[in-house]
């Protein structure tokens, strides 16, 4: 409806994160901290400084999931939710 007045170009609007992973949002030091109060080990694929860097050899749905699962596990409860939401509005 072009200039109708109760209406706004979408491209104007503010824009949000509609869908966010908030376990993949964690960042290593809020992973460790998590884990810690947990008692949890981490393996370090999930700490190290190239997380992000993984071979092609080395890739692959069930090994991603497999690590996911582990950091997923460091978030229990709604304290570590809320560190693991206030960490990423913060991002």
């Amino acid at each position: 409806m072009a200039g109708d007045p109760g209406t706004r170009d979408l491209t104007a609007l503010p824009k949000a994160h509609l869908h966010l992973h908030f376990t993949g949002s964690l960042s290593v030091p809020t992973l460790q901290q998590l884990a810690r109060e947990r008692s949890l080990e981490l393996p370090d694929q999930l700490v190290d400084a190239i997380a992000l860097d993984v071979p092609a050899d080395k890739r692959g749905w069930f090994r991603f999931q497999r690590l996911y699962d582990l950091a997923r596990s460091a978030v229990t409860g709604e304290d570590a939710l809320r560190t693991v939401v206030r960490a990423a509005a913060a991002e």
